[in-house]
């Protein structure tokens, strides 16, 4: 009986550990034009977006987008949480936003929930392997 109780145990935590992830809505093309991006700035960019938890967590970002990357609709970011715990990269291409964020040691990736949808994206962990993301070594003011 003990045998079949951790064997269960053991199956519910990988089940969970499998399924850990978060899916909220973002409009990249209303993001594009509320915060100017089709103009040269070097301004900060605020994303509100959540953890895999569903908490909002403000991201405080760089813009990094090149004037060539600018003029073909492919808008790139970098910087970190409100609360300094998290450094994210992302990217707004094809009316798409995907990126990834660090926390802790542990990669975590945003996608569109589907190839065909813009305006709902999940947050979740890669099942297996060891991802790197962004560059835990670069400075983010």
């Amino acid at each position: 009986m003990k045998n079949i109780i951790i064997f269960l145990l053991f199956n519910l935590f990988y089940h969970v550990q499998q399924q850990q992830s978060f899916v909220f809505a973002f409009n990249p093309k209303k993001f594009i034009q509320e915060n100017k991006l089709k103009e040269i700035t070097d301004r900060e960019v605020i994303f509100n977006l959540y953890d895999i938890y569903g908490k909002e967590t403000k991201y405080i970002t760089s813009n990094k987008t090149t004037d060539i990357l600018r003029k073909a609709g492919i808008y790139s970011f970098k910087g970190k949480s409100e609360d300094g715990t998290k450094l994210i990269t992302l990217t707004i291409a094809s009316g798409k936003l995907s990126g990834a964020y660090l926390e802790n040691g542990k990669s975590y990736f945003i996608e569109p929930f589907d190839k065909n949808c813009k305006k709902k994206y999940k947050i979740y962990i890669k099942p297996e392997g060891n991802y790197q993301v962004g560059q835990p070594n670069d400075f983010v003011p």
